[in-house]
């Protein structure tokens, strides 16, 4: 006979699970359990979700081993389209983790269910000398495993064994699908009954003419709760439940005028368009400078693939610019528009895939989480500021959203748009190389000028504050203009660093190698890594000096310096810290919009796409920093945030003006930013590459072993290192790497990190042999791809 097996994902993160396993499917679940679907399956004695990756049909006879059944499916529907798996397994492949690291990327909860576990007591069996008598009265017929655990400890495995408590486990659904209450007409009020109750009468009359309706809608037609309770009382409506229409998230918009489009704008997006029409993939490069008009590219381009029966993807850098972004898109294309993003509440996403995969909703805008949807018919991808270090994920699998959106274009057969006005230079050598297209625009929409920018070298600075006297006059100046400014300062906190007069003491975090920041608002030192908070001292504890000094300056510390300088302004912080509240950075955006700041002021998130009409001035308070990372990225990563930065300014019709503190005037990336030289920048920074062998003419991987103990990192990442010796002449092509090395940061949350550093023109056959080897299925080791 034969029979239908599928073969599961088990959905947990285990190296020593990462294959599938075959379960036979059940008459009952024939024709809804298929490829995509997670299900529910017994696993070890336990109970546990998996993933449906492909389904056969065999011969019940010719099975030579025990089949257990699915037990039941978690969704009514597919979590994963054919395309969402395909990604999947790319991600897995290139970026070296395991598929179910992959697939849970799609997931908004990491589980579909819950598995609960209860002891039931048997009290026939228990002695009543037995000491659980006395922990437990006898009233009591069931426990949790918390409580069993914290009542019995390790008496629990001997009360199991002895079947005095049974375990079970009980299973339930991590996200309930929102239901509503419907109402339906039932028997017919007679005449004398309707003349009794009029409104009830009015009820049976819309039911009848419109159909069931649900509560809201009744409630909203001007019947009150009781009346429609009533009614079902006297039998002439019944109650029955509706899975809830999604809502849209989208705030009224006011309708856009039409806005002519510049020559430049034309032809760029003639070339996108004829790409979306070609239905295959493509790469585009539309380099632009700031102010340029990318984003109406953008929303054009996104309207020809709605034309065309399809679906969008518009990709930003940071969650803060999904805002803007979409008021712009909703601006002409209303509730077809969704965004989605990590601050969200689950509820919302939720409600937004279900959009997404209703096709309620084609345009999607969000940050990276926004490429794992179940797109319908997707026709096109942007993704803005392509260079962005955003996109890159910090945990396993570390992926970056710009090369994953890559891999949905091959998928989805469709074209991408890379865009930016400092493109990352990867991007750039794949366009003069011919591996992509390039289309530029170099003219801002008002033909105004880029702005003006001015060196100011700190290092002759008399005063040593963060503000220059000529950085308070360009504001100032501003402010009398009634023009707003945007201040730049990547260093989040008061005062970076606490010190001892007396004997030196730095004052570290406990859990890691890097010293704590003193937040004044909150009156707390906290350290950026692990997130702890320590009280602030009042004395060195260790030689008890009360002679504290407060060094290094962050966002809060200049924030004061602003209001002192200029009294009269009415000035904003922007960092991570000031909007940690749901929807606080719009909020504030929004304020700086309608004219209600004076001078926004933060980390590198007020450099980042943001175009605020009225702003004339910018100050970049310190271009050092970025150059001094230990990263062959640190060069482009400065001059990009210099640039973007800088082109907030005079996006209107007026030229606007920057000024640029710093202590290395003459380097070649100030300059060649100052300048806003893009190419000679590239052509400098490209010759760099090739001399060092660096991305892109080599790809890069770096794997990283940790542990709590500094000397077993050691001993793991030497033993990868004399792996890496004797396996590397046999390789199809050879790689080089770095002996083991500490990590800057060395420690953070009291793991030790000792990593290798490997560089080759492909690393496809290394990535190969590192899969066969047994060494890469131990735990505590971080294998990143790209790096950054």
């Amino acid at each position: 006979m034969l029979i239908s097996i599928a073969e599961v994902l088990i959905n947990r993160p285990s190296k020593h699970l990462n294959r599938t396993f075959s379960y036979r499917i059940p008459d009952a679940l024939l024709g809804q359990a298929d490829v995509g679907y997670r299900c529910v399956v017994p696993f070890a004695r336990r109970t546990e979700e998996g993933i449906i990756l492909s389904v056969r049909r065999e011969e019940e006879e010719k099975i030579s081993y025990r089949l257990l059944p699915i037990r039941s499916l978690v969704d009514p529907f597919p979590w994963f389209t054919e395309e969402m798996l395909a990604l999947a397994r790319k991600l897995s492949s290139y970026y070296m983790c395991m598929l179910i690291e992959a697939l849970r990327l799609f997931f908004i909860d990491k589980k579909g269910i819950l598995t609960e576990a209860e002891y039931t007591i048997d009290w026939a069996r228990v002695p009543m000398e037995a000491e659980l008598r006395g922990l437990i009265d006898p009233s009591v017929d069931s426990l949790s495993e918390k409580d069993a655990k914290t009542l019995l400890g390790s008496d629990l495995v001997k009360c199991v064994k002895a079947a005095w408590l049974v375990r079970k486990e009980r299973l339930s659904a991590v996200h309930k699908e929102p239901l509503e209450k419907w109402l339906a007409p039932n028997e017919a009020p007679d005449e004398a009954q309707k003349r009794r109750s009029p409104k009830q009468a009015l009820l049976w009359q819309a039911l009848t003419e419109k159909g069931p309706m649900s509560f809201r809608e009744a409630a909203e037609k001007g019947f009150s709760s009781s009346v429609v309770k009533a009614f079902c009382l006297s039998g002439y409506g019944k109650v029955f439940y509706k899975r809830k229409k999604t809502f849209s998230l989208i705030d009224e918009q006011e309708k856009r005028k039409d806005r002519a489009l510049t020559e430049e704008q034309r032809k760029a997006l003639s070339v996108i368009s004829k790409a979306v029409d070609q239905e295959a993939f493509k790469g585009i490069l539309l380099k632009g400078v700031t102010g340029s008009g990318k984003t109406e590219v953008y929303l054009r381009a996104a309207e020809r693939a709605l034309e065309r029966g399809g679906s969008a993807l518009i990709l930003v850098p940071e969650i803060a610019l999904t805002s803007q972004m979409t008021s712009y898109f909703a601006s002409l294309l209303g509730d077809k528009v969704v965004f989605i993003h990590s601050g969200l509440s689950k509820g919302e996403r939720y409600n937004n895939r279900q959009r997404i995969a209703n096709g309620e909703s084609t345009i999607i805008i969000g940050s990276r989480s926004a490429i794992f949807m179940p797109f319908r018919h997707l026709k096109l991808i942007v993704v803005d500021e392509e260079y962005d270090s955003s996109y890159k994920q910090g945990e396993t699998p570390r992926y970056n959203g710009r090369d994953a959106a890559k891999m949905m274009g091959e998928i989805y057969h469709c074209p991408i748009v890379l865009g930016a006005a400092t493109p990352s230079i990867a991007t750039y050598h794949a366009a003069k190389t011919g591996k992509i297209e390039l289309v530029e625009m170099k003219h801002r929409v008002f033909q105004t000028k880029l702005p003006a920018i001015h060196i100011y070298d700190l290092k002759g600075d008399p005063t040593g504050e963060a503000l220059s006297h000529p950085m308070v006059e360009m504001l100032r100046a501003t402010i009398a203009r009634k023009e707003k400014s945007i201040l730049l300062l990547n260093r989040r906190g008061f005062s970076t660093t606490l010190m001892c007069a007396d004997c030196g003491y730095v004052f570290k975090c406990p859990n890691c190698d890097v010293s704590l920041v003193y937040h004044k608002d909150t009156a707390q030192l906290k350290c950026h890594y692990c997130e702890t908070v320590h009280p602030l001292p009042h004395e060195c504890p260790k030689c008890r000096s009360r002679k504290i000094l407060y060094l290094g300056r962050g966002t809060q510390h200049v924030e004061e310096e602003l209001h002192e300088a200029l009294a009269e302004a009415r000035i904003q912080r922007f960092d991570v810290d000031s909007t940690q509240k749901k929807n606080s950075a719009r909020t504030i955006l929004e304020k700086f919009r309608r004219g209600d700041i004076d001078i926004l002021f933060g980390t590198q998130m007020v450099a980042k796409g943001h175009d605020i009409p009225g702003v004339q001035t910018v100050g970049i308070l310190s271009a050092d920093g970025p150059l001094n990372m230990p990263s062959y990225l640190a060069s482009e990563q400065t001059f990009n945030l210099i640039t973007q930065c800088a082109g907030r300014a005079g996006r209107g019709r007026e030229q606007g003006e920057v000024l640029l503190q710093t202590y290395n005037p003459d380097h070649y990336v100030i300059q060649a930013a100052a300048r806003q030289d893009y190419e000679g920048f590239y052509r400098q920074e490209i010759e760099y590459r090739r001399l060092l062998n660096y991305p892109p003419f080599s790809r890069m991987m770096k794997i990283t072993c940790f542990h709590k103990e500094e000397k077993t990192a050691t001993e793991k990442a030497n033993r990868i290192y004399h792996w890496l010796l004797q396996v590397n002449p046999q390789l199809a092509v050879p790689t080089t790497f770095t002996p083991p090395f500490d990590e800057p940061i060395k420690r953070v949350r009291n793991m030790y990190y000792i990593s290798i550093l490997i560089k080759g023109r492909t690393l496809s056959s290394l990535k190969s042999a590192m899969r066969q080897s047994p060494i890469f299925e131990e735990n505590d080791i971080i294998i990143d791809v790209d790096p950054m």
